[in-house]
């Protein structure tokens, strides 16, 4: 990597924690303003760090990270017709991020598969049980956004389980900080509302999503090692 590569990858690591710290602490004292200016700038930030980084380019990933910015910036809002937009758009967002991890994947045995989402699907169906009733509009895009999110999770266990190396140890923090990003989500809008979710909630969607640039950035040494 040469030297001004270098300066912009770091460059763009600053501002992205620098937003993240930022929305953090504007979530905390509830300065709607700074978060409705800096948080759709986010994923646009991480998306000009993966161009300065990758060097084999996931168009799966590409498509991921808009429909990332489409429900973030839906969920800036209270209005339940505009969470459940959102809810939508991080629907796509993580089949195409289960399709990308797919591709990047060696090849799946389904039954271990199985076997590691089954767990984060009993959560979740609890969980969209007792808290959201079911005339609430919410409801059938959380059960959709739950079998997702617990794929999502699975594979991630199981790509580390079976294959324990700097790439899956990412897609593994990545899959379980999404995993308990939607705890809080669904804590905060459909049984306890709480301050100090929304500054959390902040913390661990920047950090959820670095760790899954990581693991795209990770795969493609690996992928680079691996060829003869």
């Amino acid at each position: 990597m040469n030297l001004s590569r270098f300066n912009a990858k770091i460059t763009c690591v600053s501002i992205y924690f620098g937003i993240t710290l930022l929305l953090v602490v504007a979530e905390l004292y509830q300065v709607s303003a700074v978060v409705l200016v800096f948080k759709p700038l986010l994923i646009p930030c991480l998306f000009l760090l993966y161009l300065i980084s990758s060097t084999s380019k996931s168009y799966w990933y590409v498509l991921s990270l808009l429909f990332a910015l489409g429900s973030n910036v839906f969920f800036i809002s209270t209005n339940q017709k505009w969470i459940v937009f959102g809810m939508s758009f991080f629907l796509i967002y993580r089949i195409v991020s289960i399709i990308t991890v797919i591709k990047r994947s060696e090849k799946i045995e389904w039954l271990p598969l199985v076997l590691a989402t089954i767990p984060f699907l009993f959560i979740f169906s609890w969980m969209i049980n007792i808290m959201i009733p079911l005339a609430n509009p919410s409801f059938y895009p959380s059960v959709l956004n739950a079998i997702f999110i617990s794929a999502f999770s699975g594979i991630g266990l199981y790509n580390y389980v079976m294959n324990d190396n700097k790439q899956n140890s990412w897609l593994l923090i990545s899959t379980l900080l999404f995993t308990f990003l939607v705890f809080l989500f669904l804590f905060e809008n459909f049984y306890l509302s709480n301050s100090a979710f929304k500054p959390l909630s902040a913390l661990v969607f920047s950090t959820a999503h670095f760790a899954f640039f990581k693991f795209m950035i990770e795969s493609e040494n690996q992928t680079t090692i691996d060829l003869p």
